[in-house]
């Protein structure tokens, strides 16, 4: 049995990769992204990756001599700022997932009920 005598597999196949394709490029984008942020006075600068993990963070010299409740106040404001940019990153991607996947899905069912995909 091969895809040349079965077009309606072969079609299916293809699908099946543009899936698989979509979601690799999704993890992709998400290990690969950072967002930085401040706080509001300037003085802590940090960065997150995809995962929301601390990768960099800058703190403006002279601010640790206000003492540990500001410094850790203006660090969780800063991060804070990132995770919501993050968030909102995220949001976006993943309703474009959904929509790019829900097409893959309804060309499925094209090439199930009729043997031929449908239209993009």
């Amino acid at each position: 049995m091969t895809t040349d005598s079965h077009p309606q597999m072969a079609a299916a196949l293809e699908e099946f990769q543009r899936f698989n394709e979509v979601l690799e490029g999704q993890m992709r984008r998400k290990g690969n992204e950072s967002f930085t942020a401040t706080d509001e006075a300037q003085t802590v600068e940090v960065t997150i990756n995809g995962d929301a993990c601390l990768i960099d963070m800058h703190i403006e010299a002279g601010l640790l001599r206000l003492g540990a409740e500001t410094v850790e106040q203006r660090i969780n404001e800063a991060l804070l700022k990132a995770q919501a940019e993050a968030a909102a990153n995220f949001e976006v991607q993943y309703e474009q997932l959904v929509d790019s996947l829900g097409e893959i899905v309804t060309s499925l069912q094209g090439i199930v009920s009729s043997g031929e995909p449908k239209p993009r």
